[in-house]
């Protein structure tokens, strides 16, 4: 059963300032069907909404991007999320079932962007899945052994010249939705990407 919580909900539990997420749910949602039909109607979001809200502040109050840059990335990163199993699955126990990620713990993602062009900034994201990180000795020296994939979301990235002035920041995917997990008191058996992580006995990261 899907819980659906309002505004000042939210912010109670996520403890982000009322305005600030109403200020945000404007910009990363679509309008609310309901909010123009029913005078005094409190909005109600789900836990996919709830979600989307809570990364793209984290986009903009962390990682510094302007709004219509965070909300590039929302869109740029969608299917990716939904394809790795971030958002709430209803059914719960679920966990991703495809090659090598059910060996992923978690995953990493790199952003990289050059400039705008014209309406749209260029962004080019390569996910890194980690499978496990251990120390190794190495020639009597202790280092930390990562095992890995990596692809690349959408687009393949273009050569960037030193001089281009793009800019590369690293958003630790897997962690934010734990926190937000966490902080709504969800269960993370909804989420197939934390559930597969959980149940994977797998070197400590």
């Amino acid at each position: 059963m899907i819980k659906f919580l309002t505004n000042r909900e939210l912010s109670n539990k996520l403890g982000i300032n009322l305005a600030r997420w109403k200020r945000w749910s404007r910009e990363f949602l679509p309008p609310d069907p309901l909010g123009g039909m029913q005078s005094g109607y409190a909005r109600q979001y789900s836990p996919d909404d709830a979600f989307t809200v809570y990364l793209g502040g984290h986009l903009v109050s962390e990682l510094k991007y302007a709004i219509p840059e965070a909300r590039q990335i929302l869109g740029d990163l969608r299917k990716w999320l939904a394809d790795k199993g971030f958002y709430f699955d209803v059914k719960g126990n679920a966990v991703c079932s495809d090659g090598v990620e059910v060996l992923t713990k978690k995953y990493i993602l790199t952003i990289r962007q050059r400039g705008s062009l014209k309406q749209n900034f260029e962004f080019f994201y390569t996910a890194r899945g980690i499978i496990s990180n251990k120390p190794v000795r190495y020639k009597d020296f202790e280092v930390m052994e990562e095992l890995y994939t990596e692809t690349v979301i959408g687009r393949q990235p273009v050569p960037f010249a030193s001089q281009d002035g793009n800019t590369i920041k690293t958003l630790n995917i897997t962690d934010i939705l734990d926190s937000f997990v966490a902080q709504m008191d969800l269960d993370r058996a909804h989420y197939p990407t934390l559930s597969q992580s959980s149940q994977n006995s797998i070197e400590s990261y």
